[in-house]
């Protein structure tokens, strides 16, 4: 018996990335921390959160908005993965927009794939940086 074929593997991996969006824009964080791995981090604004616990934390009390996700490059490697995209966020409070790319370490679980690193930059006047310009 043979595994996922590459062109299934990139389309589970699309649809993670789709629903990561998604599920922040309706605001289910319950949903959204299941995409992570159990010991995933999540990296934005020059901090690391730890664990569904951690990141749940590091994210209270976020701006809420649109998130609007380019399509991802995706290299799948055996039961690993890298994704990197752009993102469009429109806070919804005030309007603003800010632009950013994310890279991702994903990893082939028994649910599935999963987000084991997620990392977020933002663009800038000097390129990416880890914080929005101001």
């Amino acid at each position: 018996m043979t595994g996922p074929s590459p062109a299934e593997d990139h389309a589970e991996i699309r649809n993670l990335l789709a629903r990561y969006c998604l599920l922040l824009d309706l605001d289910d964080m319950d949903a959204w921390l299941e995409l992570f791995t159990q010991d995933g981090t999540y990296e934005v604004y020059g901090r690391t959160a730890v664990g569904r616990d951690g990141i749940r934390a590091l994210l209270t009390g976020a701006p809420g908005g649109l998130h609007l996700g380019g399509p991802a490059v995706i290299d799948v490697d055996g039961d690993r993965a890298t994704s990197m995209r752009n993102l469009l966020f429109v806070d919804r409070a005030t309007g603003e927009a800010r632009h950013a790319v994310y890279d991702e370490d994903l990893v082939r679980t028994g649910d599935g794939w999963r987000i084991g690193r997620c990392r977020c930059r933002f663009h800038g006047p000097d390129g990416l940086a880890e914080r929005p310009p101001r």
